[in-house]
């Protein structure tokens, strides 16, 4: 058992592969038949490969061809498609705030002492955009002030102080349902 175990440490292995396909030199495909006749393990790893490679020569030399149903493409794009889960249980969003939260914690041991950087510099970040969105924010204000101030205006003068608020919503709203449609023409 002794005399096995040795032999199974040195045994060349690769070598046997290549020599089942034929990659060996003849110099080297005659050391490793000299191998194989004095040790049994690599007898059997030899046999075992050449089994195999028999077996799948067997099974490719078919001459029947294999015929697909007609409809095969589409059994097997609708069988995809009811196998697709997608976000269709309730618990995957939690599963997916759970891996990001993970990734984010990762994300901050990885950074090390460089975190603090890192979270000062997104801070910057968030504080410069909450300015800009308090300047949009104040301009949409001031522009239905303006609005309001002439429609009431020209209720006044004209004598129908009643539409005033009607026409003030009325102008609030086509100018929302206006942003979104640019929003979306810019994004498409």
């Amino acid at each position: 058992m002794k005399e096995d175990q040795t032999t199974t440490e040195v045994c060349p292995r690769d070598d046997i592969a290549a020599y089942v396909d034929g990659e060996l030199s003849a110099d080297a495909a005659a050391k490793l038949e000299l191998h194989i006749d004095s040790c049994r393990f690599c007898r059997s790893t030899l046999l075992e490969q050449r089994r195999f490679l028999a077996a799948l020569s067997a099974s490719l030399d078919r001459d029947e061809d294999i015929v697909l149903p007609a409809d095969f493409t589409k059994r097997i794009v609708s069988n995809a498609e009811s196998s697709v889960t997608g976000l269709r249980r309730p618990n995957e969003i939690l599963t997916a705030v759970s891996i990001c939260a993970a990734l984010i914690i990762f994300a901050l041991f990885a950074f090390g002492g460089e975190t603090f950087a890192l979270a000062s510099a997104a801070g910057t970040i968030g504080e410069k955009l909450l300015a800009v969105g308090g300047f949009v924010v104040k301009i949409i204000a001031n522009l239905a002030f303006a609005a309001a101030v002439i429609a009431r205006s020209f209720a006044n003068q004209t004598g129908a102080a009643g539409l005033s608020l009607p026409f003030v919503m009325f102008v609030v709203v086509v100018l929302f349902f206006s942003s979104r449609r640019i929003t979306r023409r810019r994004n498409a």
